[in-house]
């Protein structure tokens, strides 16, 4: 009795069972697929209508700039006529000038190439210079000559007296012009180290200035303590010097850095009174912080004149400290001696993709001879800056800078270092 009961049951379960798996799995499959569908359906439409974030006008003009553009429709100009400065001393005025560069033979990464290059340009107060210079590339090697020449006034000059103790209340002014003609030989052996040499006959002027606002030097100070002051000299100016740039970006450096030296001698060839030697020594390091949107960014100068044997150095060659480029906090030309020495840090951080806030201090010192350099002799300037670029180069900077002789603002368009 109990097997003829068990028995229908079994087939009633071999027959509706399995129905129930099928029916379950094929709702599941349905749901499955709608979802599916939907998910799709949704991501197509999202990628007809997804469209580019938009950017700000300001964001528009850098990302232009940093393609160039700018730089080849006005910069560059046209058939190599452009815009150009004269690189003139802070306190020019405001620059008005016309260059022209154009390659011949080749391009930039080919040898065998002729490149002209000529700047003329005048300023508000006065200043003028003319510039021209043709350089050759003849070689397979990586060697490149240039030989050029300029003439060049600048009549209202600062000067406010030799050393640290020279005083703000002195300032005077004077005129230098001059003409110099030579050629330079660079070698490039490797990517990141390079050789010059220099030969050139410059023949350089002063006289009194033409600021309204101030005495000239000779009115101000006993000529006869300014050596070449009213002279017409002439000097054989033989350069050497080697350097090593391991910067990331040579037009925005954010870490790597440049380290170089560089020898000149003057020899006068119309007097015996002003033969002397010039070292330059710059040395710039960056130090990418977290992330790479800080940098440290640190950098140590001197500048050492030595005249030979009875003889001196023109009060105009003598390395000066203060303006845009050291002792940002005081006026250009603020401090003059034989020998200069500078060191600066900047603390800078990204604001804004198209902009970095800085932190910096200079300290620095001029001194008549080596042994005259001391710590508590220091002279410091300090203050805050902001630095516009694209995503590639460097396009303008302004400083707030302070020092014990007041505050100065500073706007230039090339780096302070």
């Amino acid at each position: 009795m109990r097997g003829r009961t068990l028995l229908p049951t079994l087939l009633l379960a071999a027959t509706f069972v399995p129905l129930i798996p099928m029916a379950a799995r094929g709702q599941s499959g349905d749901d499955t697929t709608t979802r599916t569908s939907m998910l799709t359906a949704e991501r197509e439409a999202k990628s007809t209508t997804l469209a580019p974030p938009e950017r700000s006008f300001a964001e528009r003009k850098l990302y232009w700039y940093d393609n160039q553009y700018v730089l080849d429709k006005v910069f560059a100009g046209w058939h190599g006529f452009h815009m150009a400065g004269g690189d003139f001393p802070a306190g020019a005025g405001t620059k008005f000038g016309i260059g022209f560069d154009r390659g011949l033979g080749g391009s930039t990464s080919r040898p065998n190439r002729i490149d002209f290059s000529a700047r003329a340009a005048t300023s508000t107060r006065g200043y003028t210079r003319v510039a021209g210079s043709v350089g050759m590339h003849p070689f397979t090697a990586p060697i490149a000559l240039s030989v050029g020449a300029q003439r060049y006034e600048f009549p209202e000059e600062d000067f406010f007296g030799f050393g640290t103790s020279s005083l703000h209340e002195n300032r005077s002014d004077y005129l230098l012009k001059g003409t110099d003609v030579g050629a330079d030989l660079r070698w490039t052996p490797l990517r990141v180290f390079a050789f010059e040499a220099g030969l050139w006959r410059v023949r350089p002027e002063s006289s009194e200035g033409s600021d309204p606002r101030f005495p000239t030097v000779g009115e101000r100070f006993d000529a006869a303590t300014l050596p070449g002051y009213g002279l017409d000299l002439e000097f054989i100016r033989t350069d050497i010097g080697a350097a090593i740039d391991v910067r990331d970006n040579p037009a925005h450096p954010k870490a790597g850095g440049r380290y170089g030296v560089k020898l000149a001698s003057y020899r006068p060839q119309d007097s015996g009174a002003f033969e002397f030697r010039r070292v330059e020594v710059d040395l710039q390091h960056y130090v990418p912080l977290p992330n790479r949107y800080r940098t440290l960014a640190l950098r140590a100068s001197a500048v050492f004149t030595d005249p030979g044997a009875n003889d001196q150095v023109p009060f105009y060659y003598q390395p000066a400290l203060g303006g845009a480029q050291a002792l940002r906090g005081f006026r250009e030309f603020r401090f003059r001696d034989r020998h200069s020495v500078v060191m600066s840090a900047e603390y800078r951080w990204e604001a804004w993709w198209a902009m970095d806030g800085a932190f910096f201090v200079d300290v620095g010192q001029v001194a008549s001879s080596r042994k005259g350099f001391a710590l508590d002799a220091m002279e410091a300037s300090y203050g805050v800056g902001f630095r516009i670029h694209s995503n590639r180069a460097f396009v303008s900077r302004l400083d707030l800078a302070f020092s014990r002789e007041g505050f100065i603002p500073l706007l230039r368009f090339e780096h302070a270092f």
